[in-house]
């Protein structure tokens, strides 16, 4: 289609300055899309020479921008455009974000009167309504959040802090905010400490004599320490913890695991990380390395780390240690093979699984005790390859012995760093 041609098949219908230059919003750079319609009316009687070229700044005519209310289209919706302004800055008045994107719910009515139109002089370098009216919010919002408060902001099309949807229909606003992430690395320094909330298996949560009440086995873990002082920094409505695996609740990790910690609904993001750390170690039961803000793609690259271990043991044996037979704990450096070990049963498939021990040594504490440090691929079961789980592990400390042996304590003194954070 020629633009002479739609413009003529345009002229059957009242459109105002913004819906009939929307129609001919992809013609030209730099223009508002009333614009369009000046630099037409101005070439009116010399359409036959309309072209994209005429379509730049230089030929917009001086005049005042008047909005029809008998539009066919937006019936003057662009006369509430200050009201959808302050509605929606008000709406984000206890909310710190620096980026932001702004979304418009259009009547049904104006839609359909839209589409109809389309279907009559085609949708050739159109822009939808809807369109036009987040840009425009958007530009005005962004001049009022500096003018009142200061406040430096950038559209983020992709993940926005805040993303204010006005409903024009409802006359309301709705706030979709996403997610502010911290990254880092801790340390767990008390055993009976669980990485995240462990509810109560036998009332589900709800409370009951066994859990005293509380609905949890553990009444701690490392992510609640981490979300109390976090919650109340960002006045956020609650936290969601992920971390790069996990270690038994009752073993140390003074290795740095990564993880991110990731607050809903925030209503601060300026918050300082080093009061952060002070707060969360102050109880000396965990220890933070390395915070950063993170983005939320982060969090999946985290939980599939598979990172090498180093652990400490102390093994215990039924029977005094065979000093002879010590030696031979070299041949569990390499691949063994553990089925899934009897205490995760209840929650994991049943199948063997190929692990490498990279490293191995050990020195005796006394005739029935060892202190071993263990190193393993991702995925070992340091208890198994220890007590052998009735067979379930091959080889391990036990059959290698011959003798009964358990892991009385357990910690986890070195993971391996992902690049770019050996020196956490």
């Amino acid at each position: 289609m020629e633009i002479k041609e739609k413009i003529d098949e345009l002229e059957e219908y009242n459109l105002c300055d913004h819906c009939f230059g929307r129609q001919f919003a992809r013609l030209g750079r730099g223009l508002t899309n009333y614009e369009r319609t000046w630099i037409i009316e101005e070439k009116k009687d010399d359409l036959e020479n309309l072209d994209r070229e005429s379509f730049k700044k230089s030929n917009i005519p001086e005049k005042d921008l008047e909005i029809d209310e008998n539009c066919e289209i937006c019936r003057g919706i662009y006369l509430e455009m200050d009201r959808f302004v302050k509605r929606i800055y008000n709406s984000l008045e206890r909310y710190e974000f620096s980026t932001y994107l702004v979304g418009t719910r259009v009547p049904s009515e104006i839609t359909e009167s839209e589409e109809r139109i389309w279907e009559e002089v085609g949708i050739q370098w159109v822009e939808p309504i809807k369109s036009e009216l987040n840009r425009m919010i958007g530009k005005r919002l962004e001049k009022q959040l500096e003018e009142k408060k200061g406040l430096e902001t950038d559209v983020d099309f992709k993940r926005p802090d805040i993303n204010p949807v006005l409903d024009i229909e409802k006359d309301r606003v709705e706030l979709q905010i996403n997610s502010m992430l911290i990254h880092g690395f801790y340390n767990k320094l008390e055993r009976g400490l669980p990485q995240t909330e462990w509810t109560c298996g036998n009332c589900r949560g709800k409370g009951c004599e066994e859990c005293e009440w509380t609905g949890k086995r553990y009444q701690d873990s490392v992510e609640e320490i981490i979300a109390e002082p976090l919650i109340d920094m960002t006045k956020g409505l609650e936290t969601k913890f992920h971390g790069a695996g996990r270690e038994d609740v009752d073993a140390k990790c003074l290795g740095k695991r990564e993880f991110v910690i990731e607050v809903l609904e925030p209503e601060k993001r300026d918050i300082d990380l080093e009061k952060l750390k002070e707060e969360v170690e102050e109880g000396g039961r965990v220890e933070l390395y390395g915070l950063e803000f993170a983005e939320k793609d982060l969090v999946e690259t985290v939980k599939k780390r598979r990172a090498n271990k180093t652990y400490r043991a102390l093994v215990k044996t039924e029977e005094k240690l065979d000093e002879d037979k010590l030696d031979d704990l070299e041949k569990i450096k390499g691949t063994i093979k553990q089925k899934t070990p009897t205490r995760v049963s209840h929650r994991r498939a049943e199948k063997t699984r190929e692990r490498d021990v990279l490293d191995l040594n050990w020195k005796k504490i006394d005739d029935t005790t060892l202190e071993m440090e263990i190193k393993g691929e991702a995925g070992l079961y340091i208890k198994e390859l220890i007590s052998g789980d009735k067979e379930k592990t091959n080889p391990s400390v036990s059959n290698i012995l011959g003798k009964n042996t358990v892991c009385e304590e357990l910690d986890v003194i070195d993971i391996e760093k992902p690049e770019g954070y050996e020196n956490v």
